[in-house]
């Protein structure tokens, strides 16, 4: 090809990227991608870390589009600072993860509305956006269910006392959880005695509130119920370090990878979890958020596409080794 055949070609090239298909298909490589502020309530707690693995990864799989990444750090002024933050970048649709200071929330939604950004809520409520947020109902119920069923079988014909380590201080769906816990733990033992304490969202707390209802309650079989996995866990090493382990039997919810090896063990007290699979939300909240950018309504309540109580007769199915 000579060298006036080559200007030829190119300028026939770049003229057909002017009209019919080529010119569309040029368009749609330039065309800008969707920006997705997320928020998280911490990138450091076991769930948020979760959380951040799993928006990170879906990332990954939409090039598409654009996720810029903030961390509340369970700290209500930093909310409010990212809150301020997002509405100068202005993102197409913001995550907001705000679960340890919901009283921010009302600030935001106004912040955000005078941004003219769209919001999606990641478990607590930012008023007037709809909520992605696990099933706390059926959470609290089927883990109250499991343990139940689970002292009825182990100790035959006992009526065990009952301790429920919740989080009310943090509102509504803790309370929520633990009212189905309770429910369904009565359904089994009707006149079950029930003792309902807070573990003020620290272990060490679940640990001495566990130890001292077993000092109170000597030679008794023991239902304990707590709002996650960590409080569980420490519910189990007041047991293990009362001698009381044989006494007690233990559920939790969350899906913690750290609950998993206890409830692997053969005759572990420590009988399950309501697992919401959280490394899994990233898919879950980007189509959401895509929709959302697009003008699609979407319900104003949606729960994750997989959330079951987790035992031993299916932790390895769902969490293989």
């Amino acid at each position: 090809m000579t060298t006036l055949d080559r200007r030829l070609f190119i300028s026939l090239a770049g003229s057909l990227l002017t009209i019919g298909l080529p010119a569309s298909l040029a368009k749609a490589e330039t065309k800008p991608k969707l920006r997705i502020a997320f928020a998280n309530f911490d990138d450091e707690a076991a769930f948020g870390a979760l959380v951040l693995r799993g928006m990170q990864a879906a990332a990954k799989n939409h090039p598409d589009i654009d996720v810029l990444f903030y961390d509340n750090k369970k700290d209500g002024a930093r909310v409010m600072e990212i809150a301020r933050t997002v509405a100068i970048v202005k993102p197409d649709v913001f995550i907001e993860y705000n679960s340890i200071v919901p009283q921010a929330n009302i600030q935001v939604a106004r912040i955000m509305k005078a941004a003219g950004i769209p919001v999606l809520s990641l478990q607590i409520s930012v008023p007037g956006t709809p909520l992605f947020a696990v099933d706390n109902a059926l959470s609290g119920y089927e883990s109250g269910k499991a343990i139940a069923l689970a002292a009825k079988k182990k100790w035959p014909g006992e009526v065990p006392r009952v301790l429920v380590i919740g989080l009310p201080e943090s509102g509504g769906m803790f309370i929520e959880r633990a009212e189905n816990a309770q429910k369904a733990i009565r359904q089994v033992f009707p006149d079950a005695s029930m003792d309902l304490q807070s573990s003020k969202e620290q272990p060490s707390v679940a640990r001495q509130v566990t130890a001292d209802f077993l000092t109170k309650n000597p030679g008794r079989k023991i239902v304990i119920w707590t709002h996650v996995d960590a409080m569980g866990l420490a519910a189990l090493t007041a047991a293990r370090n009362s001698g009381r382990e044989g006494d007690v039997v233990i559920g939790s919810t969350g899906g913690d990878v750290a609950a998993l090896p206890e409830i692997r063990r053969e005759n572990s007290p420590y009988i399950g979890t309501f697992s919401f699979f959280p490394a899994l939300w990233g898919d879950d909240l980007l189509s959401l958020a895509t929709r959302m950018a697009q003008g699609e309504k979407i319900p104003e309540i949606v729960h994750p596409s997989r959330q079951l109580f987790i035992d031993a007769s299916n932790v390895d199915q769902f969490y293989p080794r």
